[in-house]
């Protein structure tokens, strides 16, 4: 006698590959610039659905097997281990979150924050294209909201003292004894060398107090952006610099600001050392 097939097995591994297909698809999507982090995160959540609907039908195929014997024991198997798949890298993140503090926006100078010149135009992205939109209530509804707002560079926005203080006290700018001009090449450097895509320059180095130098930086696996500036002032005989760092889309930047600022004073400590000292004026 043939056995009987199970449903939920049949659907089961389909679930599956949807949602690791779309897990795929928006991770690779936002690395290249093709959504916004927005629509990443709706797209992720859509996965996380289906890989949690694999799941739901593998037990009800367990079951439908340890009761009545029905077939489908091996796809339910198989779907199980692809929805797990599909639901470690968003565990992982989710951990990431919670385990640091909510800020977004990082600073070296915090009494006199370094400010943007050059101030982003809001990105267009699938949730804002109609609104209002039922994919922002949802993510909203999710508690997913805090990670598709979009920050704001304007003079007005300051970072969180208090909460950077307390989870980032290694962050903090540097002061060289050389001219101004000498800093900046070595600032210019540095960015390229990291990867770091410059947008705009204000200020000339050597006639004005204050030259700032405003750039891009994204993570390397889920091309997260952040705009970054490095402000570099003319103090006599030294040249203080300090940086900001702010995550794009979010209110939480898994310590990516914090981190990126201080690999980015790291190699230009080195630099500074390395480089030919000023030449003596006659």
């Amino acid at each position: 006698m043939r056995r009987r097939s199970s449903r939920s097995a049949k659907y089961a591994p389909a679930c599956a590959f949807a949602g690791l297909g779309l897990l795929i698809a928006a991770v690779t999507a936002h690395r290249f610039s093709l959504i916004q982090q927005p629509d990443l995160v709706f797209i992720v959540a859509l996965a996380v659905f289906f890989a949690l609907l694999a799941l739901l039908l593998s037990a009800k195929s367990f079951y439908n097997l340890w009761r009545s014997g029905d077939a489908g024991g091996r796809r339910a198997m198989r779907a199980c281990f692809i929805a797990l798949i599909t639901l470690i890298p968003p565990a992982l993140v989710l951990g990431q979150i919670s385990g640091t503090p909510r800020i977004h926006d990082v600073s070296t100078d915090l009494e006199n924050s370094v400010q943007f010149n050059t101030v982003m135009s809001n990105e267009q992205d699938l949730l804002q294209d109609h609104k209002p939109d039922f994919r922002v209530q949802l993510l909203q509804k999710l508690g997913l909201g805090d990670l598709t707002v979009q920050n704001s560079l304007g003079t007005d926005a300051m970072p969180d003292m208090l909460q950077q203080i307390s989870a980032y006290p290694e962050v903090s700018g540097r002061q060289y004894d050389s001219a101004q001009d000498h800093v900046l090449k070595a600032v210019l450097k540095v960015l390229k060398e990291q990867g770091f895509a410059v947008t705009a320059t204000s200020g000339t180095a050597g006639e004005d107090m204050d030259v700032s130098v405003e750039a891009t930086a994204k993570t390397f696996i889920l091309g997260l952006h952040s705009d970054v500036v490095v402000r570099l002032r003319d103090e006599a005989e030294q040249t203080t610099v300090d940086m900001r760092s702010v995550s794009r889309y979010g209110r939480y930047d898994m310590g990516f600001n914090a981190g990126l600022i201080g690999t980015f004073f790291n190699a230009l400590d080195l630099e500074m050392r390395n480089a030919v000292p000023d030449a003596p004026e006659e």
